[in-house]
């Protein structure tokens, strides 16, 4: 079974406890929340030497915490994380701002897993204030554009192997609704092409 990483900020998180699983198709896919980007590399490092080849981060760490990342992990697995084309830059400029100024908003991220049911493998938390972090397992894009019509959230990431026809679909979809998904460095392109494979 080929398992991948998805790693997110979360103030207070435990990265021992706080994850979640997705599986099928052969693959595993662990969501793990880390307390801030000095923890992610070695936590993930650890996870790499569980197993976990292939590491996706979220949009918060930015190139400076995926460096920090690629520098512990080094060439054992591949490294990517979240980017937002030029169509969602105003939006998600504004929803870090907000974030900055102690909103708390509502998050989408959507994993590729196939034959996923994304009506049962979904992971609903409160924030508080009515905003949500929803995580769904989507076997697809097509499922992907229904939930993000569905869902109302401050941003969508897309990780699983997601590309540029996703983004698009799905930033359709939620309404213009910020859509990242994961981009990876030169360093890193050839070990992630063959996940997809």
């Amino acid at each position: 079974m080929f398992q991948s990483v998805v790693i997110y900020p979360q103030m207070g998180a435990d990265p021992d406890k706080d994850r979640i699983v997705f599986e099928g198709g052969g693959r595993r896919v662990t969501l793990v929340a880390v307390p801030d980007e000095e923890e992610a590399g070695p936590v993930v490092a650890g996870l790499v030497g569980e197993g976990a080849g292939l590491i996706e981060l979220c949009g918060g760490f930015g190139p400076v915490g995926t460096a920090k990342v690629i520098a512990e992990v080094g060439d054992r697995a591949p490294v990517g994380a979240i980017g937002y084309g030029g169509e969602s830059l105003a939006a998600i400029s504004r929803y870090h701002l907000a974030y900055l100024a102690g909103e708390i908003q509502s998050d989408l991220f959507m994993v590729l897993v196939p034959g996923a049911d994304p009506d049962r493998d979904r992971i609903v938390r409160d924030h508080g204030g009515g905003a949500r972090f929803i995580t769904v397992a989507v076997p697809g894009i097509e499922a992907a554009e229904r939930v993000a019509a569905q869902e109302k959230a401050g941003l969508i990431e897309l990780f699983g192997g997601f590309g540029a026809d996703a983004v698009a679909r799905v930033h359709a979809a939620a309404g213009g609704t910020p859509v990242g998904s994961v981009v990876y460095g030169i360093e890193s392109m050839d070990a992630a092409a063959d996940f997809r494979a």
